[in-house]
């Protein structure tokens, strides 16, 4: 605008002499006349536009901070998108761990379990319903169960020291592991029917009585 300005004055002056000097000669001023006006339209638009005036230089500010906070603005997004990406990487790490934690836990309660009761029968783990399984193959151990089951009221301090023995194991699981595991004796012989089934500590199938 300044160069605008000093050219636009120039060519004023110029044109106002020559009008004044065709006035004077009796030349063609009205043309001139025209270019004087002009110009002088114009020097005094790039005057008024210059940066140097207090008003020019309040808009000035304003556009500089309404941009200063758009790129502000740009930059808390940025920033907010990344902490957002970076929280869902963290909860899916943290998730996996998680789930590697409570694996090997799992799998180290049925390695305690099958070494504990290795002299009485298997111990067998189905993860998809959180249920440990003890199924006897002790000659002895499956004769006294049969017993057992076949004379419950002639047992029933046997009956209740296994019902406890078992409830006992179900909150160890509870509290090494977590809620919702279960404890099952199988009956001997039999692949699918439970004489015993404990989950937290509270006995859920029974058929020793």
């Amino acid at each position: 605008m300044l160069f605008l300005a000093i050219m636009g004055l120039i060519v004023f002056l110029l044109a106002l002499f020559s009008v004044i000097y065709a006035r004077q000669t009796g030349g063609g001023w009205k043309f001139l006349t025209l270019i004087t006006v002009l110009s002088a339209l114009v020097t005094i638009y790039a005057v008024v536009k210059l940066p140097y005036w207090p008003y020019n230089q309040s808009q000035q500010s304003t556009r500089k901070a309404s941009s200063s906070t758009s790129t502000s603005a740009s930059t808390s997004k940025s920033k907010s998108t990344s902490l957002s990406s970076s929280q869902v990487v963290f909860n899916e790490a943290s998730t996996k761990r998680a789930a590697a934690t409570t694996k090997l836990n799992e799998e180290n309660i049925l390695k305690q379990l099958q070494s504990n009761y290795q002299s009485i029968g298997t111990v067998a783990f189905t993860k998809s319903t959180k249920t440990y399984t003890i199924t006897p193959t002790n000659k002895k151990y499956v004769k006294s169960l049969k017993t057992i089951k076949s004379y419950p009221s002639q047992n029933q301090k046997a009956i209740t020291t296994i019902t406890s023995n078992f409830k006992s194991l179900s909150k160890s699981l509870k509290k090494n592991l977590a809620a919702g595991y279960t404890i099952q004796l199988l009956q001997p012989d039999t692949t699918d029917k439970m004489l015993l089934s404990v989950k937290d500590g509270q006995i859920i199938t029974n058929n020793f009585k």
